[in-house]
């Protein structure tokens, strides 16, 4: 999906950010709640279907705006996180950044104090973050577990295109684009490109047991947890925990999964990639990096 400067699939934890606010709102279920329930429902079948272009969401947008107008006046959290919800679907699907910032404004205007216009307002400021790192030295990065032996710190992988994908175990648009990354690290194994799961300390363990291991207060666990989960899914790619958290200010990060693309001489190139979305076009980034490095490019396989 295009990214509006932020990341990742509709069925991230962003979006259920709304589900936290309807909880605040009441102790039952509200038809407005239900109503936006059903409706997120429908999103994210699209979302899992493949549904990529605008065209596929004009009903739930339409939907979206019906529901607002029904609870016009109303400036509860759960209204709030109904309007945040519209804003999100906007992000992800519009190309238009101009449309996309005016629903976040929407939502910080329209529900001032609300969870969701914080969280709201916390995006576009990301969003200036991403436009600013562009082009710039990469923030650092601090790594106290490597799957990839001794790798300690970001910078140590200068002179080589670092592929950074932000996740976490229990976000289910991570895991999914798990393929997609798994073709990436098979086509550029000979080239200086190192593809990088990053995480970092989340107090729980997902989608590797039936049921989620509670790891809170237990750093050492959950990074002794890694390996099977790494075999368990297949990543054939370097995954590490960072000191800094997955939700990274400094890359603007709001929301994974969050591909970031660092060239050779340690600078910002992309950011804000859905590795699950073929318009991201990573690959064919990372092979105009090397060209302009004059580094070797690995033929596409026919």
């Amino acid at each position: 999906m295009k990214r509006f400067s932020l990341p990742a699939g509709l069925t991230l934890g962003l979006l259920l950010i709304t589900r936290s606010f309807a909880a605040d709102a009441a102790p039952a279920v509200s038809p407005a709640t239900a109503e936006l329930d059903a409706l997120e429902a429908r999103v994210n079948a699209k979302d899992r279907a493949g549904k990529l272009e605008p065209a596929d969401f004009a009903e739930e947008f339409a939907a979206f705006d019906a529901l607002l107008a029904k609870y016009q006046g109303q400036k509860t959290e759960e209204i709030a996180g109904i309007a945040l919800s519209r804003a999100i679907l906007y992000w992800e699907i519009v190309n238009d950044p101009a449309v996309t910032k005016q629903q976040f404004r929407a939502v910080t205007n329209g529900f001032p104090g609300t969870k969701a216009a914080t969280t709201a307002a916390r995006m576009l400021k990301n969003n200036e973050t991403l436009a600013a790192l562009i082009g710039k030295r990469a923030p650092e990065l601090h790594f106290p577990w490597s799957s990839a032996g001794d790798l300690t710190s970001l910078s140590a992988l200068r002179g080589r295109i670092v592929v950074i994908d932000f996740w976490a175990t229990w976000c289910g648009p991570c895991l999914r684009a798990f393929p997609q990354m798994r073709e990436h690290t098979e086509h550029f194994k000979d080239a200086p490109v190192i593809f990088l799961g990053v995480t970092s300390i989340q107090g729980r363990v997902k989608n590797l047991e039936p049921k989620t291991i509670d790891t809170k207060g237990d750093p050492a666990r959950e990074m002794a947890l890694m390996p099977a989960f790494m075999r368990a899914k297949d990543m054939t790619w370097s995954v590490v925990f960072s000191q800094e958290n997955v939700f990274n200010p400094d890359y603007g990060v709001s929301g994974i999964p969050f591909v970031a693309i660092i060239a050779p001489d340690g600078t910002v190139r992309h950011a804000g990639l859905n590795p699950g979305d073929k318009r991201a076009d990573i690959g064919g980034k990372i092979e105009a990096i090397l060209r302009e490095f004059n580094l070797p490019v690995p033929a596409r396989k026919p």
